[in-house]
Order: structure tokens, then sequence, then C-alpha cells
């Protein structure tokens, strides 16, 4: 019966392993840098209903979304928050003609 040569963990090339084939293959090039996608995520928040009734009450005011209301409070703590999380995305239905 023929022996198998172990291919290391989960038969994957360990990162380390991979980068020394590279610099070998193309040690001229520099690595490549994969841009990291911003995608939306969904961040699920609890608390008392009387602060989301809050919430809620200052968006009608305001003309805004719960989301708006949020992201905007969070820009005024000095965090860095994505200009769409700023505005209002919210899909309309199309009116019946």
């Amino acid at each position: 019966m023929k022996t198998l040569k172990p291919r290391g963990t989960n038969g994957r090339t360990s990162p380390e392993d991979a980068l020394a084939i590279a610099r070998t293959a193309a040690p001229s090039q520099p690595p490549t840098l994969i841009p990291v996608e911003d995608r939306p995520t969904t961040l699920n928040v609890r608390m008392r209903s009387s602060t989301v009734e809050a919430i809620t009450a200052r968006a009608r005011e305001r003309g805004l979304t719960i989301k708006q209301v949020l992201a905007m409070a969070l820009v005024k703590e000095g965090l860095a928050v994505d200009p769409l999380d700023l505005e209002d995305r919210t899909p309309r239905r199309r009116s019946a003609a």
C-alpha cells in the first residue's frame, strides 16, 4: 500500500509557507492587499421600552429614522460613522397608480 505524505493542518499550506512560496516565485512583487468590504450588518441592542420610546419620539420629531438618530448620537460622541449610516435608506413602497 502506498504511504501518503502529510499535507499539514487540514491539508492547507500555513500562512508562513504561503509567504515563503510567494517570495520565491515573485521576489520583486509587493504583497497584495485585499480590501475589506464594509458591508451592512445588524446590531441588536436590548434597551428599556422607555428608552426606545424616547428615541422613537425624537426620530418622529425630526423626521428621521431611529437608526439616523442613533448614528448622529454616535457622531456627536466622536465615533467614525459611515455617511451611508446617516442617510434614510428605508425602501419606499411604490404608490399604486
